[in-house]
């Protein structure tokens, strides 16, 4: 029985020895990929920054009817604004007032490394629609206005470590591009649909 158990240690420790070689091989195989940003991110288990692409057109929906249009270009935490540009023109709706904002099917949107996307016809989510509720607001950053990239910092309870490792996973080579964001003004904090591309 003891040479049993001493054959059983022997052997799961040579197992965990293989598994860490072949985890290492893939680390450093992901470095590669085209999400550099990404890849570039110390990851902490509890934490990730995500970067995200916003399309260049979306639809302001308000609370009060109507909509307007354009770039979102900044979310600002601290006055509880959205900005948006079209034709040059700059417009800030408080957070108050909007019900959602919709990124428009067939817009132009970037990847972290530059590279476009135009969702629609000619590039299809290559992922299912996911959701993150909760969002604090503070937690949410537009990098870069003119290409629509942004961050978002992800961590419990909003997903789970589990959830963290397979968002990370799917990013390594794909790009999650917003769908549409929801305001709770009253709580600070923002729903997002995105799709991986």
């Amino acid at each position: 029985m003891k040479a049993f158990f001493q054959r059983s240690v022997v052997a799961i420790l040579v197992m965990a020895a293989a598994l860490a070689g072949n985890i290492q091989a893939v680390i450093s195989k992901d470095v590669t990929t085209e999400n550099f940003f990404l890849a570039q991110t110390p990851v902490k288990a509890d934490e990730l920054e995500l970067p995200v692409a916003l399309p260049e057109l979306a639809e302001v929906i308000l609370k009060a009817g109507g909509s307007n249009s354009g770039r979102v270009i900044g979310i600002d935490a601290q006055t509880e604004a959205l900005s948006i540009q079209r034709s040059g023109k700059t417009a800030t709706i408080p957070l108050s007032k909007i019900q959602k904002v919709v990124f428009k099917n067939g817009a132009l949107a970037y990847r972290s490394n530059g590279r476009q996307i135009i969702r629609g016809e000619r590039d299809r989510p290559t992922g299912q629609l996911v959701t993150w509720n909760g969002i604090p607001l503070n937690t949410f950053t537009v990098k870069n206005p003119t290409q629509g990239q942004a961050v978002v910092k992800l961590k419990p309870p909003v997903v789970s470590t589990a959830q963290l490792l397979g968002i990370q996973s799917v990013a390594r080579n794909r790009q999650y591009v917003v769908n549409e964001i929801q305001f709770n003004s009253q709580q600070r904090t923002i729903n997002i649909l995105a799709n991986p591309y």
